[in-house]
């Protein structure tokens, strides 16, 4: 019915759409649409097929729910199953997952695809950090499972109770929820001698990991295309943009049951490498790491950047926390030397064209996060 209308309202004949040169005819899904359709006004099968719900969206207004059929479970377990393939992630491994068990999808997928190898799960959920460090050193946690900001303040913690971390157990991490830079990458890496993992994915489209994985030559992130139709579209004009191009990612669901979404706009922003085969051996298109968000982008004096952008330069000077207001004027603040201020200073001039101001603050000055990490603040 909801599809139904949105066509209607479109005036789109759906079998007039015999190919994908003509799919962009179909119109775009938002987020407003799945608000508006609370609680289950999408789902395509009856209720009783419906075995769980998330939940994606603001800490505000009205929730967008995504149910699952048993199916969907399936197919998230097995694209998450594809990750810990290619991680070379086994029985052997003890999995730490540290994103919550709740209506947010967080920990679930991890737990799914981990259960059905039979690992050593620890499924820790969000917060208690001097746990975690705790329970990796007590169970010899192998795999780490989180957001991508969280490792920096496990390893602050795991120095605060007398542990070195890169003298941890933990050889691999998957990381994901919120986009993180190369360079802070090589921080974590670093800092706990372990190989790390960029793992995308949203709820809308069924969680974490479902639409595609990075594979070891870390080249991009491969794109499920058995699973998803993924288009690059520009996000003001909502048309189709060349490979090589960034824009916004517009997802279609092929295999999903209870809500399959059709050209979804995520508001995530990246552009595409590739689509033939990879280097590793997948056949999958390839598409670079998630640069951020739609409605994180900084317009400021006719430049835009993400705080991504901020964070590559950040990180190369070894800062790990740091926090970007957005007022009148640009305010980026670290924790970090003043010796430093005019290097950075002159590389976002050279790399983002504009002149922020810049203050060092004491190690420990700024907030810390157990979730995902709130570097921009407006207004």
């Amino acid at each position: 019915a909801f599809y139904r209308r949105i066509f209607k309202e479109n005036n789109v004949d759906p079998s007039s759409i015999k190919s994908l040169d003509n799919f962009n005819k179909i119109p775009f899904t938002t987020k407003q649409h799945l608000r508006q359709a609370y609680p289950l006004g999408i789902i395509c099968v009856p209720k009783e097929k419906i075995v769980r719900i998330q939940m994606s969206g603001g800490t505000t207004g009205q929730p967008v729910i995504v149910p699952y059929t048993r199916k969907d479970v399936e197919q998230w377990k097995k694209t998450m199953l594809r990750a810990f393939y290619i991680a070379e992630i086994t029985s052997k491994d003890v999995i730490q997952i540290t994103p919550a068990f709740g209506l947010w999808n967080g920990g679930f997928g991890f737990h799914f695809a981990a259960d059905a190898i039979d690992a050593f799960v620890i499924p820790i959920g969000a917060g208690n950090t001097r746990n975690q460090v705790r329970f990796m050193v007590d169970f010899g946690t192998t795999v780490l499972c989180a957001t991508a900001s969280y490792p920096l303040r496990i390893a602050e913690v795991a120095s605060e109770m007398g542990y070195d971390p890169s003298e941890l157990p933990v050889q691999k991490m998957l990381l994901g929820a919120e986009p993180w830079s190369d360079e802070m990458r090589k921080q974590i890496e670093r800092t706990f001698d372990a190989k790390t993992f960029d793992i995308p994915g949203l709820t809308e489209m069924g969680g974490v990991g479902t639409v595609g994985f990075e594979c070891p030559m870390r080249n991009g992130l491969h794109m499920w295309e058995d699973q998803y139709i993924v288009e690059i579209v520009d996000p003001e004009t909502g048309e189709v943009v060349d490979d090589g191009e960034e824009g916004e990612i517009v997802y279609t669901s092929l295999t999903r049951e209870a809500m399959p979404l059709i050209r979804y706009r995520s508001g995530e922003v990246s552009a595409v490498k590739y689509r033939e085969r990879s280097e590793c051996g997948i056949e999958h298109m390839t598409i670079k790491r998630i640069r951020g968000r739609t409605d994180d982008m900084i317009i400021y004096r006719g430049v835009k950047f993400y705080p991504y952008d901020v964070e590559q330069i950040l990180a190369s000077y070894g800062i790990k926390h740091y926090k970007i207001e957005v007022k009148k004027d640009i305010k980026i603040v670290f924790e970090g030397e003043n010796g430093i201020l005019p290097e950075i200073a002159k590389d976002i001039r050279e790399y983002l064209g504009f002149n922020p101001k810049l203050e060092a603050l004491p190690f420990g000055s700024l907030e810390r996060f157990e979730g995902k990490a709130k570097r921009l603040v407006r207004g």
